[in-house]
């Protein structure tokens, strides 16, 4: 591969530059693993968006990532990135054939490939379902694997937050598995075992690390975009966030504290006092109302938001604007209102994949491979979307987790 050599300069160049900053700006440690002697997948869970950057200050060795296909979409930016670190291509919503032909042809060629099997960042505070072939890669690959886990992310930087807070992150290998020990592994086995390594629930580390107090400024703020479902009065899309304080039309009044918890601001208890509970809670309703809503007429809206953009995607390389408009969902489609006279309508049954990017963003394929996206200039839960989806066509099997 060409430009190996550049590679490995600007990873041993960032290292240095950027360890002191990461470790400032987030009061960040970590443990150093020891040079391998073969290549090896390494796997962490997914926390922040400085993910990338904080594992790689463990490893003495240079990495290339697996990155989401969004970062191959900024112009003269992605050819910069390509130039220095060549990240490998994944398209969120769809299994990527040239993601795993590139991580193949890097392993052969002796070097050590980084990969978020989450595939996305956590909303609750606790490691997501991860990718079903993940144990299946990592045998075929016949590399060593490394599993890595970051402590304390979550509530630094929510995925749902407007901005980050300081308070105590770690990261860590937890299991270095030789290639032997993974060949002697059935798929399941090794599975199981990766699921185990990387499961991390940020409450629980509260309960057991401090608890540490997690500062910044307006810290609940776009808490929206995570929890939609008001479980005191019911209503979908009621719930606003300003400062540090969460609230319903219907009189619920919450403060989100430094520590990471939900109070009351009134004599009224709260309905939940972890943004985890509530998303389980609001997933298992969501569940619930899908048989009520699937018996609704045609032309019933379930949720809608307005100041949306509809873009057509070209894997890897450039977005199109299809237009500007209002984003609607029903029983059994997805309708996009454009301001410019041109609607579009994607049936359920036709979406063969859906997922989120960063905290507003939807992404779905159809089944004839076509790729869109779905943008909010505004805080809107792309979750809310994403789950009723889910829940309407029977696929609906988000934070089960194991709380």
């Amino acid at each position: 591969m060409k430009g190996q050599l550049r590679h490995r300069i600007v990873f041993r160049t960032l290292q240095i530059i950027m360890k002191p900053f990461l470790m400032w700006k987030f009061n960040y440690r970590f443990e150093k693993v020891k040079e391998l002697n073969f290549p090896a997948i390494i796997l962490p869970n997914h926390v922040t968006n400085w993910d990338p950057l904080l594992v790689g200050l463990s490893f003495p060795r240079m990495m290339y990532y697996v990155a989401s296909d969004h970062l191959f979409r900024l112009g003269w930016l992605s050819k910069i990135i390509e130039f220095l670190v060549a990240p490998i291509p994944r398209v969120k919503s769809a299994a990527d054939r040239k993601t795993v032909v590139s991580i193949f042809k890097r392993i052969r060629e002796g070097h050590n490939i980084c990969i978020f099997p989450e595939g996305n960042m956590t909303f609750g505070g606790e490691t997501g379902g991860l990718h079903r072939t993940t144990a299946r890669l990592v045998k075929r690959t016949g590399a060593a694997l490394v599993t890595y886990r970051m402590e304390g992310g979550y509530l630094t930087q929510p995925r749902w937050s407007r901005s980050p807070r300081r308070g105590s992150m770690i990261g860590y290998p937890v299991r270095i598995y030789t290639p032997d020990e993974i060949k002697a592994m059935s798929e399941d086995e090794l599975m199981k075992r990766i699921e185990d390594d990387l499961y991390t629930n940020a409450y629980e580390e509260q309960r057991r690390r401090g608890p540490i107090a997690f500062k910044g400024k307006n810290l609940a703020e776009h808490l929206e975009t995570a929890l939609y479902l008001c479980p005191c009065c019911g209503k979908m899309g009621e719930l606003k966030s300003q400062g540090h304080h969460f609230y319903c039309s219907c009189g619920l009044k919450l403060r989100y504290t430094e520590y990471g918890f939900l109070e009351s601001e009134n004599e009224q208890k709260p309905p939940f006092t972890t943004v985890l509970d509530w998303l389980r809670w609001q997933s298992r309703r969501v569940r619930e109302l899908a048989a009520e809503w699937r018996s609704q007429p045609d032309n019933q809206v379930i949720t809608s938001d307005e100041k949306q953009s509809l873009w057509k995607i070209q894997r890897a390389k450039r977005s199109r604007l299809l237009g500007k408009g209002r984003l609607q969902l029903f029983r059994d489609r997805l309708a996009f209102q454009s301001l410019n006279g041109r609607d579009f309508s994607f049936p359920l049954s036709r979406i063969s994949d859906i997922s989120i990017h960063g905290q507003r963003t939807l992404i779905f394929t159809t089944t004839d491979q076509e790729y869109y996206e779905l943008k909010s200039s505004v805080p809107r839960s792309a979750l809310k979307y994403y789950e009723i989806c889910k829940a309407l066509t029977g696929q609906h099997n988000i934070y089960e987790g194991k709380g």
